[in-house]
């Protein structure tokens, strides 16, 4: 039992069942708090980070005008040296996730624009 447990079972040392009940329930919460502030502090958004916009639908809008229209603005070299893959292979793999996996399909979304999600 840790210090903080021990006195609180100091503080009630009659034999009150109610009494013990309590001390046990809040031994109980200290130990989940002592818990809680032990793990890790990662792994979702953090309380009072401010939001910045990063403009995500005008950079894809971009990178599709760029590369992956009718009339791309770079040529096959550009794209393969920035991607490390050749267009034409790229787009096999893209085909072949979309027939095998649904989620990839473009749909159109609340606001009436295409997008990935399902």
């Amino acid at each position: 039992m840790n210090s903080c447990g021990k006195v609180i079972q100091n503080f009630f040392n009659d034999d009150d069942l109610h009494q013990q009940r309590v001390a046990i329930t809040i031994q109980h919460h200290m130990f989940l708090l002592e818990q809680y502030a032990q793990q890790s502090k990662h792994g979702g958004s953090v309380v009072g980070r401010e939001y910045k916009n990063r403009k995500r639908e005008k950079h894809h809008k971009s990178l599709m005008e760029d590369y992956f229209c009718k009339r791309p603005i770079y040529p096959s070299v550009d794209f393969r040296r920035w991607f490390r893959i050749r267009r034409e292979f790229f787009y096999l793999i893209l085909n072949d996730v979309v027939a095998h996996e649904s989620y990839f399909t473009q749909k159109i979304d609340a606001c009436g624009r295409q997008s990935l999600s399902p």
